[in-house]
């Protein structure tokens, strides 16, 4: 009786061993759980979160934001908008394990009225990984 108790303890300890989660995997379950279980997120007033992507051929995981607000799309500051974006990923702790697997993270920002994009920009590891020292 204790042998096969054993043999079959060993079976599924070694059928659960035969499918290792790659960091892809675990890239697209993160991705996943967000889009089903926590957006579209309002951050503020203007602007909601509203789902992720990954593409793993390019390893890149993109964030979709709509810009809810009734202003002039032209008066959407792109470059602080992006220089603060590329300063909150070269902070963050949260991002940290993504970050050491060199991935791309692209930002698509979109305006409400028309759809088209405010912001379209990609970091990659030679961006996030370099600190400006002009600020």
């Amino acid at each position: 009786m204790m042998k096969r108790v054993f043999t079959v303890v060993f079976i599924a300890i070694s059928l659960s061993a035969c499918h290792k989660q790659t960091f892809d995997d675990q890239v697209l379950a993160d991705v996943e759980h967000f889009n089903q279980k926590e957006a579209p997120k309002q951050l503020d007033p203007y602007t909601t979160f509203d789902s992720m992507a990954y593409d793993a051929s390019n390893l890149t995981l993109t964030y979709f934001y709509t810009i809810n607000a009734d202003v002039d799309a032209s008066l959407f500051p792109t470059e602080q908008a992006r220089d603060h974006l590329l300063d909150n990923l070269q902070n963050s702790i949260q991002m940290k394990t993504y970050k050491e697997h060199g991935l791309n993270f692209r930002y698509l920002f979109i305006w409400h009225e028309t759809g088209l994009p405010l912001l379209d920009c990609t970091f990659t590891p030679d961006d996030y990984n370099t600190r400006s020292t002009a600020k």
